[in-house]
């Protein structure tokens, strides 16, 4: 490729990533809610605030929001125009995605709430189509992905905790624990997660990145916010995820062959096997209390059981993407979510989804196979995250989260491992 037509293509990529950007810097503001000043939660404020969620109504809630994610994705759709084959060829080497896209259109068939699958639907297509742009932005040069991701969720980070200091009485729940300006104190945590995995990829990763310090501060910020928050499950994945960070950018250095990657995995498996049986065999309230945590997880051993019993009542396509309306209607479901990705993604879509996205997961372990794709320049980045992503769904429901944060860092990590790599890079 001469240099002229190199630039004029580079040139024509420059504004791929915007979107994706942009929906990462909007996440946890107040934008699709407005703030208000905490007080104490009553049961029937829970249930009320439940049923407000999966409303047919809360759909058009908000304009800004609206008007905010029709741009985005208009922008990265007209910007994939200009690649249409690069893009397809994302598409069919991870066809798992307009798969699943697919069967959560098709629920409108059976769903009690087709406007709310539709609407789901949409803003699948939409995320996707910006999971797509940045990917294609990024295939040349990945390593300039987790800078860029990391300012920009640092800097985020840093407005909500200028709000917990400035605004405690909107930002710090009845609870006392901070939610800054997001709704709830978990999904603050949850973008503490991210936050810190994105800065701690630079740290680690880039010795000789610019700004350094600013990512050390961003760190900091995001340990602060987690500890805030009081949010187990994201203290626990950032730890996670900054040990996997360090172990695998250290064999990636050392050149490390497939036999020890796959002897890690193996003993992880076993690993979790075995902590399964100590579980039902050997009390371990001592580790559920220096975790902050009760055996019954909080009150998630007996949601999960009410997840068993709705994917029961419909196994194979599940009750559809309705964002549990129909189950919160008819059943008297008292939560949003059923704390379980896996779980989750069974009650909406039933075996099929769950067989899509096991499908979905195992072309992203197997691109790491092919030294001609993006996914080994990247992969201390893209595993830590993943592995510890797929660690907070253990508590959480963040897989095909059309409008989530954490499934749309997943989806650009997945498709951007997919691109050739153009040339050997090494961070």
């Amino acid at each position: 490729m001469h240099a002229a037509h190199a630039d004029a293509t580079a040139g024509a990529r420059r504004l791929m990533a915007l979107p994706f950007l942009v929906f990462m810097a909007s996440s946890g503001l107040p934008i699709a809610y407005s703030l208000a000043p905490t007080r104490p939660m009553l049961v029937a404020d829970v249930a009320e605030a439940t049923a407000a969620a999966a409303s047919s109504a809360n759909m058009l809630s908000s304009l800004a929001n609206l008007l905010l994610l029709a741009t985005l994705y208009g922008m990265a759709g007209a910007l994939l125009l200009r690649y249409p084959r690069s893009a397809a060829l994302l598409l069919r080497r991870h066809w798992q995605q307009p798969a699943l896209l697919l069967l959560l259109l098709a629920g409108v068939l059976w769903s009690a709430y087709p406007a709310k699958v539709a609407m789901n639907f949409v803003h699948g297509t939409g995320v996707t189509l910006i999971a797509l742009a940045a990917a294609l932005h990024y295939r040349d040069r990945p390593w300039t992905l987790p800078p860029q991701l990391a300012m920009v969720l640092g800097l985020n980070m840093a407005l909500q905790l200028a709000a917990v200091a400035a605004a405690p009485s909107y930002a710090i729940d009845w609870q006392q624990r901070w939610q800054g300006l997001t709704p709830h104190p978990n999904t603050l945590g949850a973008l503490a997660f991210t936050t810190f995995w994105a800065n701690a990829c630079v740290l680690v990763c880039l010795p000789r990145a610019r700004r350094r310090r600013w990512h050390l501060l961003f760190c900091l910020l995001a340990a602060a916010a987690a500890l805030g928050a009081d949010s187990v499950t994201s203290k626990l994945c950032s730890a996670v995820a900054l040990l996997l960070l360090l172990l695998l950018h250290s064999w990636q250095r050392r050149a490390a062959r497939p036999r020890l990657y796959l002897g890690a995995v193996l003993l992880a498996v076993l690993g979790g096997g075995l902590f399964q049986l100590l579980k039902s065999a050997v009390p371990l309230d001592w580790l559920y209390d220096l975790l902050g945590r009760d055996s019954q997880l909080t009150g998630r051993a007996q949601v999960w059981q009410d997840a068993y019993r709705a994917i029961g009542a419909k196994p194979w396509l599940g009750w559809s993407f309705d964002d549990h309306a129909e189950l919160i209607s008819t059943a008297g479901m008292p939560y949003s979510s059923y704390h379980n990705g896996a779980l989750d993604l069974a009650v909406n879509g039933g075996i099929a989804a769950l067989a899509l996205f096991a499908l979905l997961l195992a072309g992203w372990a197997r691109s790491y196979l092919h030294p001609d794709r993006q996914a080994r320049a990247l992969a201390p980045c893209s595993a830590a995250f993943t592995l510890a992503y797929l660690m907070h769904n253990q508590s959480e429901a963040s897989f095909f989260a059309p409008r989530g944060q954490m499934w749309v860092i997943f989806l650009t990590l997945l498709l951007l491992g997919a691109c050739p790599r153009s040339a050997p890079e090494r961070p």
